[in-house]
């Protein structure tokens, strides 16, 4: 039977590390179904020794206390879009844990491993090939966010109809900076390295625009109300401006999310689920 040794913290968020094995029964059904939708897109179960070095029971436990953990947080009900980039193929990583139907589209021949999305930073991206507007509730309460280990010094998601319209989520010549519809958050200090990063920008129900990086909170900025994107799809590891393809990301993305509107605690909460989940990946 497997077993799941957690370390408590002040977050009620486990970081769990399964061990064992044999006669694995699943707790949460999304998750079952999460990993049911990778099976049939690998063509089998995957291949976890290889790949990250765990048993499949174990992989099943991690995933289930992933999705345990999301649900305490209060995160897993606003997630709308979530890839973990997890079973090391294009199909399995097109994945949506939260609806198997909205999978990923790869444009520039991307490529897949244990470590994830792989792009070169020369046109290679994933597109979520739908605008922000329909998936979130308003455009004042939405998040974006993607954890990336770069090698050029860039993280990028989102994307931009016009110069005001806009949800955007960038690294770039040591600032980490956000477009939130007609707002640009940036960083008050440079941020000299940030090559292996878990950055969101979130608009939690009001005209405030948050980024974060690590769980830590980096800017915020007020305005005046505008739209999210409402005819350009989001990409991951590359920005859409208005359809043109802009600083492409050189390196691996281990996860990528779309939700409503995220809090301090629940950006802190997420990003200590996803830290537990990659360490147990090994990545």
């Amino acid at each position: 039977m497997a077993i799941s040794i957690a370390i408590s913290n002040s977050i009620g968020v486990s970081d769990s590390i399964p061990s064992g094995g044999g006669g694995f029964v699943w707790v949460n059904p999304e998750a079952e179904a999460y990993y049911n939708a990778v099976t049939v897109a690998n063509g089998g179960d995957v291949d976890t020794v290889t790949l990250y070095s765990q048993t499949l029971d174990d992989t099943k436990q991690a995933i289930d206390t992933r999705v345990t953990d999301l649900k305490t947080a209060g995160v897993f009900t606003k997630l709308v879009r979530d890839y973990p980039f997890f079973g090391g193929t294009a199909d399995t990583h097109a994945i949506n844990g939260m609806n198997a139907a909205t999978e990923l589209l790869y444009f520039g021949s991307p490529t897949h491993s244990n470590l994830g999305l792989v792009t070169n930073g020369a046109g290679q991206y994933a597109s979520m090939n739908n605008s922000l507007s329909s998936e979130v509730p308003s455009s004042s309460d939405w998040a974006i966010g993607l954890d990336t280990n770069s090698a050029n010094s860039k993280i990028m998601m989102g994307s931009r109809d016009s110069t005001s319209i806009g949800a955007v989520v960038r690294y770039r010549l040591s600032t980490l900076i956000g477009y939130a519809t007609n707002k640009a958050v940036r960083s008050a200090a440079a941020i000299p390295s940030i090559t292996d990063s878990f950055v969101v920008l979130s608009q939690d129900g009001s005209t405030t625009a948050t980024i974060y990086s690590d769980g830590v909170q980096e800017a915020q900025h007020t305005s005046s109300s505008g739209t999210v994107p409402t005819t350009q799809p989001l990409f991951i590891n590359a920005w859409n401006n208005s359809g043109g393809v802009i600083d492409a990301v050189s390196g691996s993305t281990k996860f990528s999310f779309v939700s409503s509107g995220l809090s301090l605690a629940e950006v802190g909460s997420l990003n200590t689920i996803n830290n537990a989940f990659q360490t147990f990946l090994g990545r």
